[in-house]
């Protein structure tokens, strides 16, 4: 792995325009490095701004949507890139595997036709040489009679083979990045189990670095050597996966581990985080977490906790953080 970042993301903030006038700000100030080949997580409950942060990777934003910041991309800032630079990036050296399968599919195309779609434009092969390509690409992601396959429709498939044909659009042109964004949402345990082990395959045989959002902590532990954790549009925690899910330095990443559900004893009531990740339209004063958090002081109802980084890697967004590393 090399020291260079392959993406490095400075003060990335996300706001959205608003009907009446103004601004409401989503992301705010995320930074963050992806080295070549590293496998980076993204954790946090819904609505903490994770597939926001993978749109804005691959300027997919809305058009009401406005980034301030730098997304430094082997060296070009993807932020300030027009649309025809973003579309030759775009599947060609940055990949995502989006969320639903059946939305993210065209309804119209087969999936042969999609897979091949990227090949014929990015490297101006024949839809034929393409569609052969798509085959190989079937067989890769463990779709069986791939030959036959590519002439089905996306209805016409499970959830699952809906899944592996969008990894197979994403590695067609075989990437420097792949953003998975909440990948195995809907599955059952058995295809979880199963596209997560197609991705960990294909991220190491051909070497490319992956985003892996998810709300769950098992994948995370799982598939990724870095985990991110982000509430409410902010980076509250950052380390090695290992350390952050043994040694959590944030309240947040305490109940987000705490909440998991092998850790209920005896059939007893699962632990919770109090209240519900607010509104970016109604976030607290102070800490964005202060109004949820047991740890709380008064300090958090009024300062907003800097991002503080440790002689070890970790980083941590807490008023309490030094206090917290010290019992570590």
């Amino acid at each position: 792995m090399t020291t260079h970042p392959l993406i490095s993301v400075e003060d990335l903030s996300v706001g959205i325009r608003l009907p009446q006038g103004g601004e409401r700000r989503i992301l705010n100030e995320v930074s963050f490095d992806l080295r070549s080949g590293e496998t980076l997580g993204i954790v946090g409950e819904s609505g903490s701004g994770k597939s926001l942060l993978s749109l804005s990777l691959m300027g997919l934003l809305p058009p009401v949507g406005r980034t301030s910041g730098r997304i430094i991309f082997e060296g070009e800032n993807l932020a300030d890139a027009d649309e025809d630079r973003l579309c030759e990036i775009r599947g060609n050296r940055i990949a995502m595997i989006f969320q639903e399968p059946l939305t993210a599919l065209n309804p119209a195309m087969t999936i042969g036709d999609q897979i091949a779609e990227g090949l014929v434009w990015h490297r101006g092969v024949s839809w034929r040489e393409a569609r052969m390509e798509a085959i190989d690409l079937l067989e890769q992601v463990r779709i069986p009679d791939a030959k036959q396959r590519i002439e089905t429709y996306p209805h016409e498939m499970s959830g699952g083979q809906r899944q592996r044909v969008g990894i197979a659009i994403a590695l067609a042109l075989k990437p420097s990045v792949m953003i998975a964004d909440e990948p195995t949402t809907a599955l059952d345990v058995t295809v979880q189990a199963e596209i997560l082990d197609i991705l960990d395959d294909l991220v190491h045989e051909y070497g490319m670095s992956l985003i892996l959002v998810s709300h769950d902590l098992g994948v995370i532990a799982r598939m990724c050597s870095r985990t991110i954790v982000m509430y409410a549009g902010r980076i509250m925690e950052e380390g090695q996966t290992a350390d952050v899910l043994t040694r959590p330095l944030n309240p947040y990443t305490r109940g987000l581990i705490s909440s998991v559900p092998h850790r209920a004893a005896n059939g007893g009531r699962l632990p919770t985080i109090a209240g519900t990740v607010p509104g970016f339209a109604n976030l607290p004063q102070g800490c964005v977490f202060s109004d949820r958090c047991p740890d709380v002081i008064d300090a958090c109802h009024t300062t907003e906790p800097a991002w503080t980084r440790f002689d070890d890697g970790r980083g941590v967004r807490c008023i309490r953080a030094a206090e917290e590393a010290a019992k570590t």
